[in-house]
């Protein structure tokens, strides 16, 4: 079995899940499509419904977690000292084909 994962970055992607024993998480069928599946993690990560994503009005304070980022402070490795700037979560989809 090949181990290249690689990004899918087109949202209209459909997938289909084949193994019955697999959780089906933030999506309630076995098809559905990409973009369907991030905008169910992002739900997930940020503690919200589909519904109150698309809202503009939202709890502004967790859509900026998926759009805009968070004000932080990194202390990298090896560095003198703490590092101002934004934090974002982004959803990657990978996936790796059989062989042909």
């Amino acid at each position: 079995m090949n181990e290249n994962y690689q990004p899918l970055e087109n949202e209209a992607h459909a997938i289909n899940i084949i193994d019955s024993d697999v959780h089906r998480f933030y999506v309630e069928q076995s098809m559905f499509k990409l973009g369907h599946l991030i905008e169910g993690i992002k739900c997930k990560l940020i503690d919200t419904s589909r519904s109150d994503l698309s809202k503009e009005n939202m709890n502004l304070s967790r859509k900026k977690w998926i759009n805009d980022g968070v004000e932080v402070e990194v202390l990298k490795v090896g560095a003198l000292g703490w590092q101002k700037g934004k934090l974002k979560l982004k959803v990657t989809v990978e996936f790796s084909p059989d062989e042909s």
